[in-house]
């Protein structure tokens, strides 16, 4: 006799919304650097098994947090534990980015107006804060635009 399994997924097994927050922290393992993210398989980039696995163990992670969502124009905040990777800090920032995308936290992380990382030396994850950009404010540069006069001759 052929049965068939019932469906996990579809319109009646989609999760409930996420509540609209201004501003969320949640702690996730540490990713794998983005040099680690993919390998090449068939002459295409394919994820790498690091990589998958941080994806699953990230998301269970996630949402047992419960976090809320903020939507739109975003500042994303990332503390790193020093001790628990060897990557270049500017590399752990795509894959969590993502992973809060993939999971309704963010509308796009294409929308995130800064990003700004550091390492800490609380605990064994990283913790991502995730605050609202106000529609209609713009963010004061805080990085050169041009370069300081004077520099090009001193060079």
């Amino acid at each position: 006799m052929n049965r068939r399994r019932p469906p996990t997924h579809g319109p009646l097994f989609a999760p409930a919304p996420r509540r609209v927050v201004d501003e969320l922290t949640v702690l996730l393992p540490v990713p794998p650097s983005t040099n680690a993210l993919h390998g090449h398989g068939a002459g295409r980039p394919v994820r790498s098994n690091a990589y998958k696995a941080w994806i699953v163990a990230a998301g269970w992670r996630l949402q047992a947090q419960r976090p809320g969502r903020v939507p739109g124009a975003y500042i994303l905040l990332l503390a790193v534990p020093e001790a628990e990777t060897k990557a270049d800090l500017d590399n752990l920032s795509k894959a969590t980015s993502d992973l809060l995308q993939k999971h309704g936290v963010i509308d796009n992380d294409r929308k995130a107006r800064r990003v700004v990382l550091d390492w800490h030396r609380e605990h064994a994850e990283l913790a991502a804060t995730v605050r609202v950009v106000p529609p209609g404010v713009i963010l004061e540069s805080v990085s050169p635009i041009w370069p300081r006069t004077g520099a090009l001759e001193a060079a």
